[in-house]
């Protein structure tokens, strides 16, 4: 009679198989850690080449500026206010023999 009950329960199988379901738990949860994990760092990776971007940017548009302030027509009003001028030669290089 008990053996006829036991297998009348639908869940008779379940204290034998509990060690497989806990292993397949196991992976499942460590699947599911790793792939978190492997989320987050590509949202990071994601991040900072947005930032790196925006740095880059940044970094042409101030190198443009410095270059056009270094031209000739933003130099020569600053120079000839301080009563300069751009010299018509080039330097000469003078070498010294000891």
């Amino acid at each position: 009679m008990k053996r006829a009950w036991r297998y009348l329960n639908p869940l008779h199988w379940l204290p034998r198989q509990i060690g497989l379901w806990l292993y397949i738990a196991f992976w499942l949860l460590i699947y599911v850690a790793t792939q978190y994990r492997a989320e987050i760092k590509i949202r990071q990776l994601h991040q900072l080449r947005r930032a790196l971007s925006e740095k880059r940017a940044e970094y042409l548009q101030l190198n443009a500026s410095v270059s056009q302030k270094r031209s000739y027509s933003a130099l020569k009003p600053a120079l000839d206010s301080m009563g300069l001028e751009l010299p018509k030669q080039a330097p000469l290089l003078i070498s010294v023999y000891e």
